[in-house]
């Protein structure tokens, strides 16, 4: 069961940071990779576990960044992810699993300031942080 708690992870890598491009129901959208907060489940758990199942990166290290604590109705944590720089994202997880026609993933690496005018998806605040 999930939390009214949601973890958000900004990977960068140079210039560029890692969105999810994502297709479903005929909408087009950018993401940043994380999800909701199991029940039990610490910020730490829960960062862990996103990422590796929407990236297939493992978390080395990170710094929580930003706290929206009413954003869409959920709080929201936000971190700064570092992972080993030579491994490239993978999805994989409940996004590849859920993979259709009609919804469709595709992990990205994007450049800094053209991802600061796709992320629509958050709060204006988190963009300053890409």
């Amino acid at each position: 069961m999930r939390t009214n708690k949601r973890v958000g992870a900004i990977l960068r890598r140079g210039d560029s940071v890692l969105l999810i491009h994502r297709h479903k129901d005929g909408q087009e959208y950018w993401v940043l990779p994380g999800g909701g907060i199991e029940d039990e489940e610490t910020l730490e758990e829960a960062l862990r576990r996103e990422v590796m199942e929407e990236t297939s990166l493992e978390v080395l290290s990170f710094d929580l960044i930003h706290e929206c604590p009413g954003y869409e109705g959920r709080k929201h944590f936000f971190f700064e992810v570092k992972t080993a720089p030579d491994i490239e994202p993978v999805l994989g997880g409940p996004e590849k699993m859920n993979m259709s026609e009609n919804n469709i993933y595709t992990l990205e690496w994007v450049d800094r300031n053209k991802a600061k005018t796709l992320v629509d998806q958050f709060p204006e605040e988190i963009r300053e942080f890409l």
